[in-house]
């Protein structure tokens, strides 16, 4: 399990993001799709009533709330309580077509929205309310559960019994009221990877990008770990702008600049864009080619990043990362009317260079490949990381000069990378060190989502509608 930073374990300053104790993951495989025209119709028609259901389900919150406020306890409605979901299959038809499933998923999103709203107003931050999406902007089908869609031609086909070949079903992933979308080759062999592990697909997230092309994301349970040799060997990774990762043997890791490669070919584009109105068809066929070259470097800086984790993992049984805050790291300084901000266009260009380096896509990846590896990451305190001496322990700014370190009491010198990278291991050890004398506890799992259960009778000791969770079920059953 990879902890988010709010509830991971906390050793010292420094939290343990991956403890490597699973025995089995969970993953996604994300694979494009090319539906024929009839194809793509009914799943725009799908989309645009998964929409509708998401700003229904808004509403109703959102009514229930206005009407209750000024009482004495004000309604709270959950995803259990939207109990006219099957009346809706006389209101519409379409329903009844597509099945029950995405109407749920829908409103499973807007129990998240407002479940992560909520949070975030509790510890302090200030989020955006859920709000109402239009069509241009709901762009995501969701099957929470594996009905109402099947994965078909993946698996190889056994031969008969009598010795007769199987005859090949072409692989394709079947939607219910859309019908059969054929898989490529790439998408086959994710697919294949995957279940081979022991994957059971579960969910299926079907997306219209910006460029209007389609993509599915299906996610599986139980898929077996990839143990890679045992090591005790602990390695820093000091995240930069210039070097993108640099590790304690002296090894430099830089980004290609894809994104910035692309602007000028971005740019090239907006200005013929401008040429003509909006919403109009050649307007909304270059916004197209926009979105596809933004996609294209995202992709490319996202595979890179993979890479890089996979030989970072290889190399070290426990990872240490600075705990960076990036989203404070990359905030305007416009500021205010009132205010205005000092040295705007240099923060600017600072911003997205840090974005462009694409750091925390390597952070991410490491903490995946980690998992699957069984291995351990760490997030240690950040602080003077590179102003601190590894050898004698002098923290000053004057230490570093650009791409060296020096350090002003005992004449230490190094690249200022790699010696950022050698005081994170250091962190990382005490960390690790510490966590060993304490017993080596491991992170907190999260707690399996309810699901609601009608009683089995009048007489039921459970009660209508009760939220059982898994021990309860055990002792209900």
């Amino acid at each position: 399990m990879i902890a988010p930073d709010k509830t991971a374990l906390r050793v010292g300053s420094a939290k343990l993001i991956v403890d490597g104790t699973d025995t089995t993951l969970v993953r996604k495989a994300e694979i494009a799709l090319r539906p024929s025209r009839v194809r793509a119709r009914l799943l725009t028609q799908l989309l645009q009533l998964s929409g509708d259901i998401y700003n229904g389900a808004l509403q109703h919150r959102r009514d229930a709330w206005h009407i209750t406020r000024n009482s004495s306890r004000p309604t709270s409605i959950s995803r259990f309580d939207h109990n006219e979901v099957k009346e809706l299959k006389e209101v519409c038809p379409a329903i009844g077509r597509f099945g029950i499933t995405p109407v749920r998923g829908a409103i499973s999103r807007v129990d998240e929205a407002f479940g992560a709203f909520f949070r975030r107003v509790k510890h302090g931050e200030t989020p955006g309310y859920p709000r109402f999406k239009s069509r241009a902007r709901f762009r995501t089908i969701f099957y929470d559960t594996p009905t109402g869609w099947h994965l078909h031609g993946i698996t190889p086909c056994l031969p008969h019994q009598d010795g007769r070949p199987a005859q090949a079903v072409p692989a394709a992933l079947s939607v219910q009221g859309v019908g059969d979308i054929p898989l490529g080759q790439g998408a086959v062999r994710q697919l294949r990877r995957l279940i081979s592990r022991g994957g059971e697909p579960r969910t299926l997230t079907i997306t219209r990008t910006h460029s209007g092309a389609w993509r599915a994301c299906v996610g599986f349970r139980g898929v077996a770990l990839k143990p890679l040799p045992e090591t005790t060997e602990i390695g820093g990774v000091d995240r930069g702008i210039w070097v993108t990762a640099a590790l304690p043997d002296g090894t430099l890791l830089r980004c290609p600049p894809f994104l910035k490669a692309a602007r000028a070919q971005i740019a090239e584009l907006q200005r013929q864009r401008e040429q003509y109105e909006k919403f109009s068809p050649q307007w909304k066929k270059i916004n197209k080619a926009v979105a596809k070259s933004y996609a294209k470097a995202h992709r490319r800086s996202e595979n890179w990043a993979r890479h890089c984790a996979i030989d970072i993992v290889s190399r070290y049984g426990v990872i240490a990362l600075e705990d960076l805050q990036l989203v404070n790291m990359t905030k305007s300084a416009k500021g205010t009317k009132v205010s205005p901000g000092k040295g705007v266009a240099q923060k600017k260009g600072l911003n997205r260079s840090l974005l462009d380096a694409a750091l925390a896509r390597l952070a991410y990846w490491i903490c995946v490949k980690a998992e699957e590896a069984a291995r351990r990451v760490w997030k240690v305190d950040p602080k003077d990381s590179s102003r601190e001496c590894i050898a004698c322990g002098h923290t000053e700014a004057a230490n570093r000069c650009r791409a060296r370190f020096t350090c002003t009491r005992c004449g230490h010198t190094s690249h200022a990378d790699v010696h950022a990278a050698q005081v994170i291991t250091a962190r990382g050890q005490v960390a690790e060190t510490s966590w060993r004398a304490a017993g080596c506890p491991v992170a907190k799992r999260p707690v399996p989502r309810n699901r609601r259960r009608q009683a089995d009778g009048p007489s039921s000791s459970t009660g209508p509608g009760r939220l059982l969770t898994h021990k309860s079920r055990e002792g209900a059953t």
